[in-house]
């Protein structure tokens, strides 16, 4: 049976429970989790999967709290991702800020996936992330999209066509996508002159059923939610004119499923996980 990453768990499961029964339970030597600063991300091709506590468990059963923009991508490996760790898998899909504040308020999302790097970070600073659970896995990228049945729209400069309408972005004040957007639009210039016929969709696969559903007549959406079979058509934008979207994830503390949620961050960073994300058109992180 093909389950490596569930197998070096149960090696971390082991290994720590039998930290904690000798020497008095102390786990404060030899490169242990108390060494670890749990506010520092795990590098590009760096693993997840050690330095946990042995308070920290496996679950038959995990929420994940998922950006919008990963749905397709989750949802085409979400078999491989439970055979692989284990366990059966809920994902709830939001806008990462207000998956955040769900996370803050007491969610019981054993890993979050955001897809702004910093609010996972911000969690971790909170004490709410375990040790050497914090990882960026990819960059998000966006692009502009027009409704079925309308000449595309090709350039932001175009946005101001007499022809369009609605134009449909995520809501910038806690979905990353939708701020990457207003930079992209302000950098443009055309920020001011379409402000009138924005739409602000809850989170960005709101934003692109908007567009998909003929509800807006273009929209800047996120390139994972379009590349595989959407009825609008689109062009990749500039990545140069907005911050960079950073992804990452966080396995949260006290869950009871945090070793189950080392092993599904693991699979995302690794090569697996890696290609799958490649074709939803994420880019690896660069440091």
């Amino acid at each position: 049976m093909r389950r490596p990453i569930l197998l070096l768990l149960l090696a971390v499961s082991v290994a720590t429970v039998a930290v904690a029964c000798g020497g008095g339970g102390d786990t404060t030597g030899g490169g242990s989790s108390a060494q670890l600063d749990d506010s520092t991300p795990v590098a590009p091709g760096g693993s997840v999967l050690g330095g946990a506590s042995p308070a920290e468990k496996r679950s038959p059963t995990i929420t994940v709290g998922t950006a919008a923009d990963l749905r397709n991508a989750m949802t085409a490996i979400q078999a491989d991702l439970e055979q692989t760790c284990g366990t059966k898998i809920t994902f709830v899909f939001g806008s990462s800020g207000q998956l955040k504040t769900q996370i803050e308020a007491g969610a019981d999302f054993g890993l979050y996936l955001s897809a702004d790097s910093q609010y996972p970070a911000d969690l971790a600073r909170a004490g709410k992330v375990v040790p050497n659970g914090l990882a960026s896995y990819g960059v998000g990228r966006i692009v502009l999209a027009t409704r079925a049945g309308l000449e595309p729209v090709t350039n932001l400069n175009q946005l101001a066509r007499a022809d369009i309408g609605r134009i449909a972005i995520a809501n910038p004040d806690h979905a990353p996508y939708g701020r990457a957007a207003k930079q992209a639009l302000e950098s443009a210039g055309v920020y001011a002159l379409i402000q009138s016929k924005l739409v602000l969709g809850e989170n960005i696969r709101q934003a692109t059923d908007y567009v998909e559903k003929g509800d807006a007549d273009a929209a800047i959406v996120a390139l994972a939610l379009v590349i595989r079979g959407s009825p609008a058509a689109y062009t990749l934008i500039d990545a140069s004119i907005h911050q960079p979207i950073e992804q990452g994830g966080a396995v949260i503390k006290g869950t009871g499923a945090e070793l189950s949620g080392r092993c599904i961050l693991q699979y995302i960073l690794d090569p697996r996980g890696q290609e799958a994300l490649k074709r939803f058109g994420f880019e690896p992180v660069q440091r």
